[in-house]
């Protein structure tokens, strides 16, 4: 009988660490992702030179490529409940754009962009949901003029 209650009590440890280890690979990998769609968008709006209107969303802007690339990775953190001004623009598909500075050097404009991503982490057992910011910087992207 003692055999059978310590076997019991093994199994219970076992799939404790079983469930805390498949957490562990989902966050991960839900960060990771993040990551990448982050790096993605810096990637498009450097190849862009930069973004000229926030609003055109259409197939050949900046942003209308941001988009199609979000929808072709299957990235989905919505933000339409907790928009913060603190990231610059938000965007309902999850990610904020800021434009921090435009510095002038010898008659050039240099701007470079802020990105962020976010990842939702939710545990409604315990009725946990918390989001983590991720945040990277373009190069500094020259306009001349001229």
């Amino acid at each position: 009988m003692r055999d059978a209650v310590g076997g019991t009590f093994m199994i219970n440890v076992l799939l404790v660490f079983l469930a805390v280890y498949i957490v562990f690979i989902a966050v991960a990998l839900n960060y990771a992702k993040a990551f990448r769609v982050k790096n993605r968008i810096i990637d498009i709006i450097e190849q862009n030179e930069g973004i000229e209107d926030y609003t055109d969303v259409g197939d050949n802007s900046v942003l209308g490529q941001v988009n199609d690339y979000l929808r072709s990775v299957s990235y989905y953190v919505r933000l339409s409940e907790n928009k913060d001004d603190k990231y610059g623009i938000c965007f309902d598909e999850g990610y904020c754009i800021e434009e921090p500075a435009t510095v002038n050097n010898y008659g050039a404009d240099e701007t470079y962009y802020k990105v962020t991503t976010f990842v939702k982490l939710d545990f409604p057992f315990f009725n946990l949901s918390f989001t983590i910011p991720i945040t990277g910087e373009t190069r500094r992207i020259t306009n001349l003029k001229g």
